[in-house]
């Protein structure tokens, strides 16, 4: 006895067709939506199962156990091999996502590169489609790979360039130069890195534009990364200041700026150089330590407006590019100006207080200033001295050194008012010590000769130098008195 119609194979897998794929689809679409915003992997592989595989194996169903044609038919092995790379892609999508989406930074899943990824991706595919042409179509896969081997003569000379950005991209790949999220500079271009793949670097400039390098342009190129191997950045600045204004305070007030300049790191400290004598100014270099190479433009721009306001604070002048002309060496004759100052500058001295208007007046006509940078030496011991050393500003250390001294020994502290080469005063013009500025020293120098008439003329200018002379005798002989004994006291424990 024959099965009615409701029992035949073709009727119960047309129902599970009619009924079982329009449920099963409505049900995934539901998924989709809810699961839309939460889960970004289970999303993408239920639509590949939804739009791809799903009616692949319906249409499967349809042909093969409905209206009944055989597996050997083309129609049925184009379905078939669909149905298996649609299983494929969504199989290797779901690997993908589980592998590398949302991989945490520093993890090897985020350190594997784009481009290595999709070369995987293909060779999986290409596999994948030599085992459906085995299982599907019965091919014989020795042949397939001789018919590719004589085929990739031919791709290979007519794809030579793009074969070649591959080939260079894949051994960028080996050696990483650089990561997507790198700043680099490739034949004087900058830009950041946005994309790598098996054909050229994307990168994206600071006017916002797109510049698409290919793989062997790269693979030829001296490329500077300014993330690697570490992203601290060092951005140089060049400024120039004029000849009036001493380079250590310039240097101190660059500094302070560039520690007021949002984004400039305080470990390292900001670096400044003397680079330079220029036609009209002194050439400063500063060196600004940056954590953050995106924020290079907006940092400049904001150290640069610092320095014009603190040069206003602080007196310094930036100079306009000129150049002045000598034809003949000038002489060097204290203005009227000059002169004045001076001799403002005497009457504060306590030492010189004492005088008259018409010996400081003197005085002031003869004088030089001078300046010592912080650590300089104004004068080392055994150095002829040029006259008597008057302290305007600043602070100056005065050590001594004898023989039997491993190292210099502190005499004396000077600050303003202060004198040193006090030596000449007596007829010796060799000076016994060192006199080191501490700070940026000013110095207001006398000339023996005319000091000595003035101290002849004046009494009490004598007593009031002549005591100060005493005092710093007295200091360098107890220095040394001390320093002896206590190397006798060594040497005696020694010999015990």
């Amino acid at each position: 006895m024959e099965n009615s119609f409701w029992q035949q194979d073709w009727f119960i897998w047309g129902a599970v067709l009619i009924i079982g794929f329009p449920f099963l689809t409505l049900l995934l679409g539901e998924i989709i939506y809810r699961a839309k915003s939460k889960d970004k992997l289970l999303t993408a592989t239920l639509r590949i199962v939804r739009n791809l595989i799903f009616p692949s194996l319906a249409l499967f169903i349809l042909l093969n156990k409905i209206i009944g044609l055989s597996e050997d038919t083309t129609p049925l092995r184009l379905v078939q091999t669909g149905l298996w790379l649609f299983t494929i892609h969504g199989s290797l999508t779901v690997i993908n996502g589980l592998l590398f989406d949302g991989a945490k930074t520093g993890t090897w899943q985020a350190n594997v590169p784009k481009l290595f990824r999709d070369l995987s991706r293909v060779f999986l595919i290409l596999c994948g489609v030599a085992i459906v042409l085995s299982l599907v179509w019965g091919a014989d896969l020795g042949g397939v790979i001789a018919a590719l081997g004589v085929g990739s003569i031919v791709i290979g000379l007519a794809l030579q360039d793009t074969l070649g950005n591959l080939f260079s991209g894949i051994a960028l790949l080996f050696e990483r130069p650089f990561t997507e999220g790198d700043w680099i500079e490739v034949d004087s271009v900058k830009g950041k890195v946005i994309e790598i793949n098996w054909r050229s670097v994307h990168m994206l400039t600071r006017d916002l534009e797109m510049l698409i390098i290919p793989n062997a342009a790269l693979a030829g190129a001296t490329i500077r990364n300014y993330r690697r191997p570490q992203k601290l950045h060092v951005e140089p600045i060049d400024v120039g200041f004029s000849y009036d204004d001493p380079p250590n305070k310039v240097k101190r007030v660059m500094k302070q700026t560039a520690l007021a300049t949002k984004g400039v790191l305080e470990k390292p400290e900001p670096v400044i150089q003397t680079i330079s004598y220029d036609d009209s100014s002194i050439g400063y270099r500063v060196k600004l330590f940056l954590s953050d190479y995106d924020k290079v433009p907006m940092i400049r721009d904001e150290f640069m407006t610092r320095v014009w306001y603190a040069a206003e604070r602080n007196g310094l002048n930036i100079p306009f590019p000129i150049r002045t002309l000598y034809h003949n060496p000038p002489t060097k004759i204290n203005s009227a100006k000059v002169i004045e100052e001076y001799l403002q500058q005497l009457h504060n001295f306590p030492s010189f207080a004492s005088a008259g208007g018409d010996i400081l007046a003197k005085l002031a006509q003869v004088a030089t200033g001078r300046a010592f940078g912080e650590g300089e030496k104004a004068i080392a011991q055994g150095d002829r001295t040029e006259g008597i050393y008057i302290i305007v500003n600043g602070q100056a250390l005065v050590t001594i050194r004898a023989e039997n001294f491993v190292r210099e020994q502190e005499v004396a502290r000077l600050v303003s008012g202060d004198f040193f080469g006090e030596s000449a005063l007596s007829g010796k013009d060799i000076s016994p010590v060192t006199v080191t500025a501490l700070s940026d020293l000013e110095v207001l120098i006398l000339p023996i000769e005319t000091l000595q008439i003035a101290l002849e003329q004046n009494t009490r200018l004598r007593q009031e130098i002549g005591m100060v002379m005493e005092t710093r005798r007295k200091a360098i002989a107890m220095t040394q008195k001390t320093k002896n004994r206590t190397l006798n006291n060594r040497n005696g424990k020694s010999d015990k």
